[in-house]
């Protein structure tokens, strides 16, 4: 060894020596940029990870993070097999999606480098067969325009890519845009179409002359050193894949995807981790081993400025959308139907983030950005809106109610079919009417089938349902044939109800339905109108068509609903006013007295009437609940926490009403008591008008007693109203703080709240009040049904808790009648102490004979008179017919009556008046009645008569009664002497002739002689 060398030898010694300490300390430095990560972000980096995997249900994630050159954070979550329990790794290979399209771009850039092709040049240079129009004229496009999406080819091309895996699949694609109308005239606006890079790798095919894929590896990816970074899924080893996978019953499930070997320039190159934090380095120009040019990388940063930018603030480069945040901000998404990426970097930082996942999700590019945030010392608080796992959701829903549909339906036409078959319905014999309104319904079903057909088109920038099926959850097929099996079920019943009729059709689950068909419409409307604020006129063009399916579906809905309801509620009033009036005729007089007069008019008259409310509370209650429910399900995607805050407001809203209500409730109860009173006052008024119109002292102490116990219900009727009202102000005042809080407060609370979210809730709130108010106001009526019911319950309870009388046949008697009461007494009762007491009596009526009763007053005539009639059941001894003891119902089919406080029928009730109308004629004349009354079909022409014409047509309904006892109670008090005269001296013996018992109460002792018998009562027994 010369000098020299050990010269150096020991120079370079010395020089290690002294640079060791700088060595060291570099190293020290960038260790301790690693484990600032590892100390203050790893956690919260994994923590946050992991939440968004959970809430998304991703399958599996792969991250990295690059600083400068070096990876930083490396980690793969969850599985890329679940049924294999196959975990992710940094080799883990996903396809990416459209973050492909970067990679696409440099190639453009490097064909354009090498002289090969200019960015100005138009796409039809290279395939003269590229014919696009613009408003009917063919225009050109640039391969610049391509690049940054403003060539005015529509988004929905997308849904024309074949399915191919063939050699010219990608010159196949790119043949779907000849006769493309464009959206707008190239290069005036960016609008994002995933086949303009499909152009792109036709182009590189037709200029290099070789396959898109085997261009992009030579001149793009060896350069860069991407040996894991693959064009050709069969060249992959199969293991190292991650399965993709798509949500399916809000749980993933493997997908196999159509091949779409056509789009791959625009989506489906296969990469993992590890050539993900290469390519980072690439970008951030920080990978020293690439010998790919810096240059064009850098130049595929540059944005076209030159066309607004997107409604986020960025403007797109070459396969890439830049950001101006902080020091610039530069990503891009990557969505395939079963895989998912997001690539991220800050040039200025030297920072990258890459997220690769195996299913299509929102929730990766979150993951990202969030990640991006937390190294930048930020909380990432964005609400993610995934729109795979919102429509798995939703579909998750209508599956489930479409089952419950169906299955009702179901169980609704068998019912129909079995009430056929036992002919309880009958063929509709309006066949025309029937056959219109088959026809009405057949297009409105056919209209709605329709217009659930058009969503894809109208919602999904006029995509097809087979794109929404690849792209989107396996639950939209299911949920869509579910949702047309329902329809056509739903009609199938609807057929059968409306060809076979029943009479008494119970619709209330039907008008339920279709309440909540209306309500739907009706929260249609809200929803188209809040989507077409702010939307271009294009859009709501398209829009246009679910706003008049929203008015169509809320307004025949509640014409039908409300036609239905009109006779649905007759139905309701005549039903319970019918069974109420069968419970009173069923029981005896006796029992009938008990029962307070101004119960059963009050019953029969307001509560019957608030009840038939009901139905149409309930009806419009479920209207607008359905309203709020599909508002709220909107305001839920909008932001999660708003919903909330709201949900708190209406909760309590609803706690305030209900505490309210208990004091509402108790009031109004005793309001409806006091109302009972005042109907007794009403009954007394009209009643006893004479007697009041006679003796001013009595009624105007009758007028003080009338007036106290009204002004007592208008006391108590204005407090209850009182408290609703105040139920109703507080509910109002509630919701309005609620949307001043949603405006003002929320948006100090929720920082990420946009502020178009906050315009279209606080819209959405104030749409909100109408059916808000509806229920508000249902909630007193509610009540007053309840209190209602009650009382109607209450009476018939009440009714029925007394012994009702058994029917009995009539039967004509010819035979004599001995009736004979023995030992007979009966009590009045009042708080348990005896009152009165009328007998005890035994004596004996025979037909053939004529009885008169006389007394005093309060002697017990009128009482007598009503045990023998069997009116009232006596409290000791019995009674006796012809020797056999008889019930009172079976003695009161042996008497004609004309009482003293008699009441006289419009109608000839009981009398075969077509056979008598002979002897009709003749006793109207022979009463002086036939100038003054006709009958027709059995009806009085009038019953405005004097006292005594009025007692003279009783006597004649009597007569015609025609039965073997007779019972009249002072007849003759307001007669005329001429008339009295025939009573007594012609009436009464031509009875006892034809041997029929006759028991007269009178007072006229001139004619006691005309009596077999006269009885007189004093103090309740016989003298």
């Amino acid at each position: 060894m010369n000098k020299v060398n050990k010269l150096l030898i020991i120079f370079s010694i010395l020089l290690s020596i002294i640079l060791l300490p700088v060595s060291t300390y570099a190293l020290e430095n960038d260790n301790n940029e690693i484990n600032k990560l590892s100390k203050y972000n790893t956690v919260k980096i994994q923590k946050f990870v992991k939440k968004q995997i959970s809430k998304g249900k991703l399958p599996g994630v792969s991250v990295v993070i690059v600083k400068g050159n070096k990876t930083i954070y490396q980690k793969g979550y969850g599985y890329a097999d679940l049924d294999l329990k196959q975990k992710v790794t940094s080799k883990t290979l996903f396809e990416l999606g459209s973050t492909s399209k970067a990679f696409t771009a440099l190639g453009i850039l490097d064909l354009q480098k090498k002289g090969l092709i200019k960015l100005d040049d138009k796409v039809n240079k290279y395939f003269p067969w590229f014919k696009v129009n613009y408003k009917g004229k063919e225009v050109p496009i640039t391969i610049e325009q391509l690049l940054h999406h403003t060539s005015g080819i529509p988004f929905k091309s997308i849904d024309k890519i074949p399915f191919s895996n063939s050699e010219n699949s990608l010159e196949k694609t790119v043949k779907t845009l000849i006769g493309t109308e464009l959206d707008r005239k190239p290069g005036e606006k960016f609008e994002y179409a995933t086949i303009n890079y499909d152009v792109l790798g036709l182009i590189i095919e037709k200029v290099s002359g070789v396959k898109y894929e085997t261009y992009i590896e030579e001149n793009v990816l060896k350069p860069m050193g991407l040996t894991n970074t693959y064009m050709y899924r069969n060249k992959v080893v199969r293991e190292n894949i991650a399965k993709g996978y798509k949500l399916d019953f809000l749980r993933p499930k493997v997908y196999d995807a159509p091949a779409y070997t056509g789009n791959k320039p625009a989506g489906y190159i296969i990469t993992d981790a590890v050539d993900m934090a290469k390519w980072l380095e690439v970008q951030m120009n920080t990978l020293n081993s690439s010998k790919f040019s810096r240059d064009l990388v850098e130049l595929s940063h540059n944005p076209d400025r030159r066309v607004p930018p997107s409604d986020d603030g960025s403007s797109y480069a070459d396969g890439w959308f830049v950001y101006q945040k902080g020091g610039g901000e530069i990503e891009h998404d990557g969505s395939n139907p079963n895989y998912s990426s997001f690539i991220i970097f800050r040039p200025e930082d030297k920072i990258g983030i890459a997220v690769l996942c195996n299913t299509n999700s929102d929730y990766t590019a979150a993951i990202g950005r969030g990640i991006n945030e937390i190294l930048q010392g930020k909380d990432y608080n964005k609400e993610i809106k995934d729109l795979g796992k919102i429509a798995d959701t939703i579909c998750t829903i209508i599956i489930v109610m479409s089952i419950l549909i169906i299955l009702v339906t179901l169980y609704l036409i068998i019912k129909a079919l079995k009430e056929i078959f036992k002919k309880e319905r009958k063929l509709n014999k309006k066949f025309g009417r029937c056959f219109v309104n088959i026809l009405i319904s057949l297009a409105f079903m056919l209209g709605i089938g329709y217009c659930v057909y058009l969503i894809p088109y109208i919602l999904y920038e006029g995509v097809s349902w087979q794109f929404v099926f690849v792209w989107l959850p396996e639950t939209v097929k299911f949920a869509l044939s579910l949702f047309y099996i329902s329809l056509l079920v739903i009609y199938l019943y609807y057929l059968i109800i409306s060809i076979f009729k029943r009479e008494y059709d119970r619709s209330v689950l039907i008008l339920c339905i279709l309440s909540a068909v209306s309500g739907f419409g009706n929260a249609l409307i809200i929803f188209t109108v809040n989507m077409a604020i702010g939307s271009s006129n294009s859009y709501r063009v398209k829009i246009l068509v679910y706003f008049v399916l929203g008015i169509i579906l809320y307004v025949c809905g509640q014409k039908i609903v409300r036609t239905k309801l009109i006779d649905l509620t007759n139905k309701l009033i005549y039903s319970k006013r019918i069974q109420i009036i069968k419970c009173i005729l069923r029981f005896s007089y006796s029992n009938f007295e008990q029962i307070g007069k101004g119960k059963i008019e009050s019953t029969l008259n307001n509560d019957t009437e608030t009840l038939s409310r009901f139905v149409n509370i309930l009806i419009s209650g479920v209207t607008a609940a359905i309203t709020l429910v599909f508002c709220f399900i909107y305001l839920a995607f909008i932001n999660k926490y708003a919903l909330l805050f709201s949900i708190v407001i209406i909760v309590l809203i609803a706690s305030v009403y209900y505490i309210v209500g208990i004091y509402a409730n108790k009031v109004g109860e005793e309001s409806r008591d006091l109302q009972n009173v005042f109907f007794k006052f009403i009954s007394d008024l009209i009643g006893g008008f004479k007697e009041l119109n006679l003796n001013e002292k009595r009624k105007s102490e009758f007028q003080d007693d009338m007036e106290k116990t009204c002004d007592k219900y208008r006391i108590k009727r204005g407090k209850s109203a009182l408290a609703f009202a105040n139920m109703f102000v507080i509910g109002e005042l509630l919701f309005t703080l609620a949307i001043g809080a949603v405006a003002l407060i929320l948006p100090l609370m929720l920082k990420n709240l946009e502020e178009s979210s906050i315009a279209s809730y606080v819209f959405i709130l104030l749409y909100m009040t109408g059916p808000v108010n509806i229920i508000l106001d249902a909630i007193p009526s509610t009540v007053d049904i309840r209190i209602s019911l009650k009382r109607i319950n209450n009476l018939i309870g009440e009714i029925s808790n007394f012994e009702h009388e058994e029917k009995v046949i009539q039967e004509r008697i010819t035979e004599k009648i001995d009736i004979k009461l023995n030992e007979v007494e009966y009590e009045y009762k009042e708080n348990e102490e005896k009152v009165f007491k009328v007998g005890p009596i035994t004596y004996e009526f025979k037909s053939g004979e004529i009885v008169f009763i006389t007394g005093g007053n309060g002697s017990g005539k009128s009482t007598l008179g009503k045990l023998l009639t069997g009116l009232y059941t006596p409290s000791n001894g019995y009674i006796t017919l012809n020797n056999s003891r008889v019930s009172e119902n079976t003695l009161k089919e042996k008497y004609s009556t004309v009482f003293a406080d008699f009441y006289l029928f419009d109608k000839l009730y009981g009398i075969d008046y077509k056979e008598k109308e002979k002897e009709i004629i003749k006793h109207l004349q022979i009463l002086q009645l036939n100038n003054k009354v006709q009958i027709i079909d059995g009806s009085f022409s009038t019953t405005k008569l004097s006292t005594g014409q009025k007692k003279r047509l009783a006597l004649l309904v009597a007569y015609l009664e025609d039965r073997p006892i007779y019972l009249f109670d002072e007849w003759a008090a307001d007669q005329d002497p001429e008339f009295r005269k025939f009573f007594y001296n012609i009436l009464l013996p031509e009875l006892k002739e034809r041997g029929k018992c006759v028991i007269a109460v009178t007072h006229d002792d001139n004619y006691f002689h005309m009596a077999d018998k006269i009885i007189k009562m004093d103090m309740g027994k016989f003298k």
